[in-house]
């Protein structure tokens, strides 16, 4: 398997990695968000030394602009039911998730 340009191996490691953030802020605050370091990994492995072409341009750019619809939906959610959560932590964590879980759908079609 391919790892340097592979689109779909990164948005599983940020689905993973959005999935840890949100258990490890629920457990210990501020310090759970040390699990951006596996996206952080993902990011580094992932990059493409070349330009990618048409087709993953769009499609990355679709999944960037479909995970904000999501997000601002999320987000409301948050405001609305759980005011106490903190919206930092809700934000960075269901960003990643939502990008992660788009764009593996974009990209297994």
């Amino acid at each position: 398997m391919k790892i340097r340009g592979n689109n779909l191996l990164f948005f599983v490691v940020e689905l993973c990695a959005g999935i840890l953030v949100f258990i490890f802020t629920l457990i210990w605050g501020d310090i759970g968000l040390l699990g951006l370091i596996l996206f952080f990994i993902g990011l580094i492995l992932a990059r493409s030394k070349s330009i990618p072409d048409e087709r993953e341009t769009n499609l990355i750019f679709k999944a960037s602009s479909l995970e904000l619809v999501v997000l601002g939906a999320v987000m409301a959610v948050i405001y609305l039911k759980f005011p106490n959560y903190n919206w930092f932590h809700g934000f960075i964590s269901f960003g990643m998730i939502s990008r992660g879980l788009i764009g593996m759908i974009l990209f297994f079609k």
